[in-house]
């Protein structure tokens, strides 16, 4: 039997896997894990050049514009642009470019394709990583890259993304809620799909010296609106009324905010050391992290929440529920009073202690290692040993 150390695995993207900066870093972490556990990870990009990728719009946006758009020329702009970033032409360019990257790289024992609209070499050993279908982002939230798309953009999408389900040894997925889609929309042998989880980009330890014994909230989200950082406020303001003391800590994209117990940080980056420890010590200040976004595909958030020891208040729309686990709180992000209920249960120390102990022991599950390892085993290699591996969630 070969060990996994012995494998040359390909880890395709439509940006470049190495850059940090690229999809909240999924991929440069997942690069980084793979790199640990087996011979040599080759990274597939699909980013075109800036000529490229010009050439490509333009030729995408010249088959849309039709006469009758002069009666909305700025609403056909902006929907002709928003379609041609995933038009045929961008799609055509991308799929040959990582063609000829993975025809560059020589032997490949296996391809880890993190996008799914692109069709990969037949007989290539490929496995997909999927956070959210077209169908699910379609019905779930209004999507700035899909909203604008016609009819016959979404099913060409569709039958796009279908064919690369069909045509992968195996359909790997973020969370139990993608994992139906791929199995229920999309006709994927229910055998062939396996849920693998997401990793956390921001490591943190639990703090054996916190303090339950004041509600301490913690929302940290770049969207604001989408997280749904309007409804926290207001559910929190509420809070205050029967625990005067309790605190709210907001990070990310927020608007400006003065209101009792509601402390505002701003944007903090992870690029940056000192914001690093800033967001550190306020996850070890916290007592639950809340985030009831109105759609949330799965939330690394929870993970890194759920690794500091910290319970979480987070979403039923969408994959939240694998990511939280057992350790905390699910709540219909477009019911206030149901936010209301989970962050009143929550401020209680003895319950918000419990599920923040099974919100650590769920998220040590959730490590790029233990994904990369999920990986591996769906790609099932013949005579690859996969002892040892991290099991499917």
């Amino acid at each position: 039997m070969r060990s996994p150390s012995s494998l040359r695995v390909g880890l395709a993207d439509v940006l470049d896997p190495r850059d940090v900066r690229a999809g909240s870093g999924a991929s440069a972490s997942l690069l980084r894990a793979l790199e640990g556990l087996v011979a040599e990870v080759v990274p597939l990009s699909g980013a075109l050049a800036p000529g490229v990728a010009r050439a490509a719009h333009l030729a995408s946006l010249g088959a849309r514009v039709r006469p009758r758009d002069l009666r909305d020329p700025r609403g056909a702009a902006r929907r002709a642009h928003s379609a041609a970033k995933l038009g045929r032409p961008t799609v055509a360019a991308r799929t040959l470019l990582l063609r000829a990257g993975i025809a560059r790289a020589g032997r490949l024992d296996a391809i880890v394709q993190r996008c799914s609209d692109m069709l990969l070499p037949a007989g290539a050993r490929v496995v997909t990583l999927e956070d959210s279908t077209v169908v699910q982002a379609l019905a779930s939230y209004p999507w700035v890259h899909l909203r604008d798309l016609g009819e016959r953009d979404v099913a060409r999408y569709v039958t796009r993304q279908r064919r690369v389900y069909e045509r992968a040894h195996a359909c790997c997925c973020a969370t139990h809620w993608v994992a139906r889609s791929i199995v229920e929309d999309y006709g994927i042998a229910r055998e062939r799909v396996f849920t693998v989880g997401l990793g956390r980009n921001h490591e943190l330890a639990p703090n054996p010296d916190r303090d339950w014994s004041e509600p301490r909230y913690l929302f940290v989200g770049v969207d604001w609106e989408r997280k749904n950082g309007a409804a926290v406020l207001a559910a929190f303001a509420r809070v205050r009324e029967r625990h005067p003391q309790a605190r709210l800590d907001l990070v990310g994209g927020h608007p400006p905010v003065r209101a009792d117990g509601v402390l505002a940080h701003g944007p903090l980056s992870l690029d940056s050391r000192e914001d690093r420890g800033r967001l550190a010590d306020l996850y070890a200040r916290a007592t639950t992290f809340v985030m009831p976004s109105l759609h949330e595909p799965a939330g690394l958030v929870y993970a890194e929440a759920g690794a500091a020891g910290v319970p979480s208040i987070g979403t039923t729309d969408g994959g939240a529920a694998t990511m939280i686990g057992p350790g905390g709180v699910l709540v219909d992000p477009r019911e206030p009073e149901q936010l209301l209920q989970a962050m009143l249960e929550l401020a209680d120390p003895r319950t918000a202690r419990r599920l923040g102990e099974l919100a650590r022991e769920h998220a040590a599950q959730l490590t790029w290692r233990k994904v990369a390892e999920r990986l591996l085993r769906a790609m099932a290699i013949p005579g690859v040993e996969l002892s040892g591996l991290a099991e499917f969630l």
